[in-house]
Protein backbone atom coordinates (compact mmCIF):
# COMPACT_ATOMS: atom_id res chain seq x y z
CA UNK A 1 0.00 0.00 0.00
CA UNK A 2 0.76 2.93 -0.84
CA UNK A 3 1.27 5.96 2.21
CA UNK A 4 0.28 9.61 1.17
CA UNK A 5 3.84 11.19 1.17
CA UNK A 6 4.62 8.79 -2.17
CA UNK A 7 0.95 9.68 -3.73
CA UNK A 8 1.99 12.98 -3.08
CA UNK A 9 4.85 12.79 -4.59
CA UNK A 10 3.83 10.75 -7.54
CA UNK A 11 0.97 13.33 -8.29
CA UNK A 12 3.57 15.83 -8.32
CA UNK A 13 5.45 14.46 -10.96
CA UNK A 14 2.78 13.47 -13.52
CA UNK A 15 -0.20 16.02 -14.17
CA UNK A 16 -2.19 17.14 -16.57
CA UNK A 17 -3.22 20.40 -17.43
CA UNK A 18 -4.74 23.30 -20.32
CA UNK A 19 -2.17 24.84 -22.72
CA UNK A 20 -1.55 28.01 -23.35
CA UNK A 21 0.73 30.74 -24.52
CA UNK A 22 2.57 28.14 -27.54
CA UNK A 23 6.67 29.98 -29.01
CA UNK A 24 7.40 27.66 -31.82
CA UNK A 25 10.21 29.98 -32.20
CA UNK A 26 13.37 28.07 -30.91
CA UNK A 27 15.11 24.76 -30.72
CA UNK A 28 12.47 23.41 -28.99
CA UNK A 29 8.37 24.39 -28.52
CA UNK A 30 7.39 25.77 -25.49
CA UNK A 31 4.32 26.14 -23.77
CA UNK A 32 2.64 27.37 -20.78
CA UNK A 33 0.72 24.73 -18.61
CA UNK A 34 -1.47 24.93 -15.96
CA UNK A 35 -0.61 22.13 -13.46
CA UNK A 36 -3.37 22.95 -10.50
CA UNK A 37 -5.83 25.77 -10.21
CA UNK A 38 -4.47 28.98 -11.00
CA UNK A 39 -0.59 27.47 -11.18
CA UNK A 40 0.96 28.04 -14.32
CA UNK A 41 4.35 26.64 -15.25
CA UNK A 42 5.88 29.24 -18.14
CA UNK A 43 8.16 27.86 -20.95
CA UNK A 44 8.11 23.91 -20.40
CA UNK A 45 9.50 22.21 -23.57
CA UNK A 46 6.63 20.63 -25.55
CA UNK A 47 8.31 16.78 -26.56
CA UNK A 48 7.39 15.88 -29.81
CA UNK A 49 7.67 13.10 -31.82
CA UNK A 50 11.04 12.72 -34.26
CA UNK A 51 9.77 13.49 -37.63
CA UNK A 52 6.35 15.10 -36.80
CA UNK A 53 5.58 18.91 -36.09
CA UNK A 54 2.57 20.77 -35.10
CA UNK A 55 1.77 23.82 -33.80
CA UNK A 56 -1.75 23.45 -32.07
CA UNK A 57 -4.34 25.96 -31.95
CA UNK A 58 -4.41 26.68 -28.23
CA UNK A 59 -8.36 27.04 -28.03
CA UNK A 60 -8.49 23.24 -25.74
CA UNK A 61 -5.22 21.98 -25.65
CA UNK A 62 -4.54 19.69 -23.11
CA UNK A 63 -1.28 17.83 -22.08
CA UNK A 64 0.59 15.63 -19.67
CA UNK A 65 3.55 16.96 -18.23
CA UNK A 66 6.35 15.42 -16.29
CA UNK A 67 8.25 16.91 -13.65
CA UNK A 68 12.16 14.98 -14.37
CA UNK A 69 13.41 13.50 -11.43
CA UNK A 70 9.74 15.00 -9.08
CA UNK A 71 11.65 18.23 -10.01
CA UNK A 72 8.73 21.30 -10.99
CA UNK A 73 11.93 23.01 -12.18
CA UNK A 74 12.42 20.61 -14.50
CA UNK A 75 9.18 19.67 -16.80
CA UNK A 76 8.48 18.36 -19.89
CA UNK A 77 4.82 18.08 -21.81
CA UNK A 78 4.29 14.80 -23.53
CA UNK A 79 2.36 15.19 -27.00
CA UNK A 80 -0.04 17.75 -26.87
CA UNK A 81 -4.18 16.43 -27.62
CA UNK A 82 -6.45 18.87 -28.53
CA UNK A 83 -10.20 17.30 -28.55
CA UNK A 84 -12.21 19.96 -30.30
CA UNK A 85 -10.03 19.55 -33.35
CA UNK A 86 -9.76 15.82 -33.01
CA UNK A 87 -9.81 13.92 -36.75
CA UNK A 88 -11.92 11.45 -35.71
CA UNK A 89 -14.05 8.31 -37.18
CA UNK A 90 -10.58 6.67 -38.39
CA UNK A 91 -11.79 3.14 -39.42
CA UNK A 92 -9.13 0.35 -37.45
CA UNK A 93 -6.08 0.51 -39.06
CA UNK A 94 -6.31 3.86 -40.61
CA UNK A 95 -3.74 6.73 -39.81
CA UNK A 96 -4.02 10.43 -40.15
CA UNK A 97 -2.43 13.82 -39.54
CA UNK A 98 -4.77 17.00 -39.99
CA UNK A 99 -4.90 20.47 -39.15
CA UNK A 100 -7.94 22.50 -37.31
CA UNK A 101 -8.87 23.86 -40.73
CA UNK A 102 -9.98 20.13 -41.68
CA UNK A 103 -7.48 19.71 -44.49
CA UNK A 104 -6.13 16.07 -44.10
CA UNK A 105 -4.18 12.49 -45.37
CA UNK A 106 -5.40 9.67 -44.29
CA UNK A 107 -3.17 6.78 -45.05
CA UNK A 108 -6.25 3.92 -45.60
CA UNK A 109 -6.32 0.52 -43.87
CA UNK A 110 -6.37 -0.69 -47.75
CA UNK A 111 -3.71 1.10 -48.64
CA UNK A 112 -4.57 4.35 -50.20
CA UNK A 113 -3.49 7.79 -48.91
CA UNK A 114 -6.15 10.58 -49.40
CA UNK A 115 -5.56 14.02 -49.25
CA UNK A 116 -7.94 16.40 -48.74
CA UNK A 117 -7.13 20.02 -48.68
CA UNK A 118 -9.71 23.42 -49.62
CA UNK A 119 -6.22 25.07 -50.64
CA UNK A 120 -3.00 23.73 -53.29
CA UNK A 121 -0.92 20.87 -52.89
CA UNK A 122 2.81 21.93 -53.64
CA UNK A 123 5.63 19.59 -54.01
CA UNK A 124 9.06 20.83 -54.54
CA UNK A 125 11.42 19.17 -55.12
CA UNK A 126 14.87 19.33 -56.86
CA UNK A 127 15.50 15.96 -59.11
CA UNK A 128 11.65 15.14 -60.47
CA UNK A 129 8.65 13.23 -59.47
CA UNK A 130 7.67 9.85 -60.50
CA UNK A 131 4.40 8.40 -60.32
CA UNK A 132 4.21 4.62 -60.67
CA UNK A 133 0.21 3.16 -61.75
CA UNK A 134 -1.69 1.79 -64.34
CA UNK A 135 -3.75 4.71 -64.99
CA UNK A 136 -3.15 8.66 -63.77
CA UNK A 137 -6.41 10.36 -63.78
CA UNK A 138 -6.52 14.59 -63.95
CA UNK A 139 -10.18 15.65 -63.21
CA UNK A 140 -10.26 19.26 -63.90
CA UNK A 141 -7.93 21.25 -65.94
CA UNK A 142 -4.14 20.32 -66.52
CA UNK A 143 -1.65 23.76 -66.97
CA UNK A 144 1.89 22.92 -67.55
CA UNK A 145 4.73 25.40 -67.82
CA UNK A 146 7.60 23.19 -69.33
CA UNK A 147 7.58 20.38 -72.13
CA UNK A 148 5.32 17.55 -72.22
CA UNK A 149 6.31 14.54 -73.75
CA UNK A 150 5.33 10.92 -73.79
CA UNK A 151 6.81 7.93 -75.12
CA UNK A 152 6.60 9.24 -79.05
CA UNK A 153 7.78 12.73 -78.43
CA UNK A 154 7.05 15.51 -77.48
CA UNK A 155 4.13 18.01 -77.59
CA UNK A 156 6.22 20.62 -79.48
CA UNK A 157 7.72 18.11 -81.82
CA UNK A 158 4.23 17.72 -82.96
CA UNK A 159 3.31 21.55 -83.56
CA UNK A 160 6.41 21.66 -85.62
CA UNK A 161 5.45 18.92 -87.96
CA UNK A 162 1.68 20.34 -88.35
CA UNK A 163 3.13 23.55 -88.78
CA UNK A 164 4.70 22.48 -91.78
CA UNK A 165 2.72 20.31 -93.32
CA UNK A 166 0.59 20.66 -96.41
CA UNK A 167 -2.06 19.37 -98.55
CA UNK A 168 -2.21 18.90 -102.11
CA UNK A 169 -2.39 22.59 -103.61
CA UNK A 170 -3.01 23.95 -100.32
CA UNK A 171 -0.75 26.51 -98.22
CA UNK A 172 0.48 25.14 -94.55
CA UNK A 173 -1.96 25.81 -91.54
CA UNK A 174 -3.01 29.04 -90.60
CA UNK A 175 -2.65 30.15 -87.58
CA UNK A 176 0.44 28.24 -86.86
CA UNK A 177 0.40 25.88 -83.39
CA UNK A 178 3.31 27.86 -80.66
Amino acid sequence: MMDDETAGNLRGMIRRGNLKNFKDDGETQTASIEIAEGIWRDDVEVMQPYGFASHVPEDGALGVVLAIGGDEGDMVILPIANPSKRLGELKPGEVGFYNEHGDKAIMTAGGSLDISTGATVNITTDTGVTITAVITKVVGDFVCTGDVSDKNGSMQEMRDKYNVHAHPAGPPPNPQQD
